[in-house]
């Protein structure tokens, strides 16, 4: 097995385990676990818990790929990863704004790929708040951007829409919640196994024709 495929694996498991039972109470000798990895390649692989959450953060929201890793990987100054995300969140809101989103459709694929991408991110951010309180901030402050930036969409879709901001965060969680939520910490998340892709397609049509 490559470090990247080993890499893979970690990644997988460590942010399913960073959301549930959370970060303070994963150790790595679980993450080796459910890599199937031994303990002695985990830590052969990153410095400490911390880089790997580092890692677990950077990989999901990537603005630049290196080239080569140093094993073992530490962790990452605080202000790179702060920078990192920002430029993240500038390159998703290019992606919302209004010469890239013409229509309704075109709205809730950009949504759907986002939390599809993003949202093991954001749910470790949420069940860990205080692990790091600058990337808390800056999500929180993405999420109310977003919320505003549909409300907005959907008031220019249709103008006589009653409390357009309401329903921008109405939208926004029901496609979260079913792209990330439903996957990873709902109670019954095991019944997206196999029908993922038939339950988005049916949240994607209640809203299609909500607001037609």
């Amino acid at each position: 097995m490559t470090d990247e495929e080993k890499l893979e694996r970690v990644y997988a498991a460590a942010s399913e385990l960073f959301i549930q039972p959370g970060y303070h109470e994963t150790q790595m000798q679980m993450i080796a676990q459910r890599s199937q990895l031994a303990v002695g390649t985990l830590y052969r692989l990153f410095a400490s818990k911390a880089a790997l959450l580092d890692y677990v953060f950077l990989s999901t929201l990537p603005t630049q790929t290196p080239t080569t890793l140093d094993f073992p990987l530490t962790s990452v100054d605080l202000r790179e990863l702060v920078k990192q995300t920002e430029q993240a969140y500038t390159v998703w809101n290019h992606q919302l704004a209004d010469q890239h989103i013409q229509s309704l459709d075109d709205l809730l694929t950009a949504l759907f790929a986002a939390f599809q991408r993003y949202g093991r991110y954001f749910l470790i951010l949420e069940h860990n708040p205080t692990v790091n309180p600058a990337l808390t901030a800056l999500y929180r402050q993405q999420r109310q951007a977003l919320y505003q930036r549909v409300g907005e969409f959907l008031e220019h879709l249709q103008p006589d829409l009653k409390d357009p901001l309401r329903n921008g965060v109405v939208v926004v969680d029901l496609i979260f919640w079913w792209c990330a939520h439903k996957r990873f910490d709902s109670f019954e998340k095991e019944m997206a196994s196999g029908t993922e892709a038939e339950m988005l397609a049916v949240v994607r049509d209640l809203l299609l024709r909500s607001y037609r």
